[in-house]
C-alpha cells in the first residue's frame, strides 16, 4: 500500500491536524523534512504546505508500505492510522476545488482528490485574486474554489 493524500492547510489547520495525528500515533518529529509520524517501526511522512508570497504550495501525507517493507511489526497499524488520518482531512477539509487546465483554454477541471483545510479557506476566500493555491513552485496546475 503506498498511498497519500494532498492539500492545502495553513499552519493553524496544519496545528490542527498534528494535534489529532498525536492520539494516532507512537510520537512526532517536527525536526525531520518531511515531518515523520512514527508508529513502531514504521514511518508515515507529513510534508505541510507552503506559503510564499501570497502562493499557497501543496502538502501532503503518506505512507509507504511496499513489498520491501512488508517485514515491519507495526505496518498494519500504520496502514490504519495512515487511514484514519486521512479521513479526518477527508471530513474536515474541503473538497471542492477545481484547477485550471491549460490543454482546455484555461477552464475549470474539478479535483476531487485534493483538500483545502478550513482557515486556508478562509485564507483563499479572504482575497480571491491575489491567494494562489498552486500545486508545486513549477508545476502549471493552479487551484481554486470550485463546484
Amino acid at each position: 500500500m503506498d498511498a497519500e493524500i494532498q492539500f492545502f492547510m495553513t499552519d493553524k489547520d496544519e496545528s490542527d491536524f498534528l494535534e489529532f495525528a498525536k492520539t494516532q500515533v507512537d510520537s512526532i518529529d517536527k525536526s525531520a523534512n518531511p515531518i515523520r509520524l512514527i508508529l513502531g517501526d514504521c514511518t508515515l511522512f507529513f510534508t505541510p504546505s507552503i506559503t510564499e508570497s501570497n502562493t499557497m504550495f501543496m502538502g501532503k501525507l503518506e505512507i509507504s508500505a511496499n513489498k520491501a517493507n512488508l517485514n515491519y511489526q507495526d505496518l498494519e497499524r500504520a496502514k490504519s492510522s495512515f487511514r484514519k488520518l486521512r479521513n479526518k482531512i477527508k471530513k474536515d477539509f474541503w473538497s471542492r476545488l477545481a484547477y485550471l487546465d491549460k490543454n482546455k483554454k484555461n477552464r475549470l477541471t474539478p479535483s476531487r482528490t485534493h483538500w483545502l483545510g478550513a482557515d486556508a479557506k478562509k485564507w483563499k476566500e479572504s482575497d480571491p485574486d491575489k491567494h494562489i493555491l498552486k500545486l508545486s513552485k513549477t508545476s502549471w496546475m493552479v487551484f481554486d474554489i470550485g463546484f
